[in-house]
């Protein structure tokens, strides 16, 4: 693939969103190659090289904050730019849903983060966070101290629409059982995610993908990223710390009461940009042709109050891109 990047003078403030647009869409047209392919590594790998290359071209003065916890790539840590004190600290999913990819099935996106320098909160560092999601419409409806049922009941009131219209996204895992079980007897409709945390929300918060809330127990650095993403589209989201064991527990302290809504998970200031990967309701899949490929892509910036929805073609793309 022929690349050619356009460096960001990062002394005024560019639409950093849109710049960002250029490694979600590298990570997502190298990580598409692999789909069907059976091997979920090789998709991560794949799509973590070509996101930090597409990166360091950009000339981008990061620093790696949050993401996939065990990727070697883009390690927590990295500095990309060059700069001892980079302008500006990221979070970076290169995939979200390479088990997807590899089992050619769609949900899976690309995504990046970008917030000012040392801006992401700082919550105690446990794994997962139970948290809830919804749409503009329901702002102001979400109470994680009240019952889930109470919950549907008021995001539905917002939407106009019963409880029994609602469609619910909850990750597939063994610690929804009793989750899933509430929702259905709530009356509503449920779709299982096998993968897609930060996606779910996504889903949740934008209208017309048919989703119309997330619940469940997930990561605290993907709930992070999500509700960046979440403040951007004027959605809703609340979150409280789930401490796994003990240590965890001793760990959080009086913070485990603690509800965190969307103004306490995303700095006031934020830049996002997804990419499809293999396609859903929310982007479709990145497209492969004789003559170049296509992606399609959501810029999100609170810095300039826009959402972009983009469609890029990519000239020139060999069949080896």
């Amino acid at each position: 693939m022929e690349e050619s990047f356009t460096k960001i003078d990062t002394g005024v403030r560019a639409d950093v969103a849109h710049a960002l647009l250029r490694a979600t869409e590298a990570a997502a047209l190298k990580c598409a190659r692999g789909m069907g392919r059976g091997d979920a590594d090789r998709a991560r790998e794949t799509a973590a090289a070509a996101m930090l290359h597409a990166l360091e071209g950009l000339g981008i003065s990061s620093r790696v904050v949050l993401g996939p916890r065990d990727d070697p790539v883009l390690a927590h840590g990295v500095v990309i730019g060059g700069s001892q004190d980079p302008q500006y600290d990221l979070g970076v999913y290169p995939v979200e849903g390479a088990s997807l990819v590899a089992k050619g099935l769609p949900g899976a996106i690309s995504v990046l983060v970008a917030v000012d320098s040392n801006a992401f909160p700082v919550p105690p560092a446990v794994w997962y966070v139970d948290k809830m999601v919804a749409g503009p419409a329901a702002r102001g409806a979400l109470d994680l101290d009240d019952g889930l049922a109470d919950n549907l009941r008021r995001i539905a009131f917002a939407r106009d629409a019963r409880v029994s219209d609602l469609t619910v996204a909850i990750l597939d895992r063994p610690r929804h059982h009793d989750l899933i079980d509430e929702v259905r007897d709530a009356g509503a409709r449920i779709v299982l995610l096998e993968e897609g945390e930060i996606a779910g929300a996504l889903l949740a918060a934008t209208p017309g993908t048919g989703i119309d809330a997330m619940v469940g127990v997930g990561g605290l650095q993907e709930t992070i990223m999500a509700a960046c993403a979440v403040r951007c589209l004027g959605g809703e989201i609340q979150a409280r710390l789930w401490p796994r064991n003990n240590d965890e527990r001793l760990l959080v302290g009086d913070d485990g009461r603690r509800v965190y809504g969307v103004a306490d998970l995303a700095p006031a200031q934020v830049d996002v940009a997804v990419t499809g990967v293999s396609g859903g309701p929310l982007l479709r899949a990145a497209w492969f042709g004789s003559q170049g490929a296509e992606t399609e892509s959501l810029t999100l910036s609170t810095r300039f109050h826009t959402g972009r929805r983009i469609k890029t073609s990519h000239y020139r793309v060999g069949k080896s891109g």
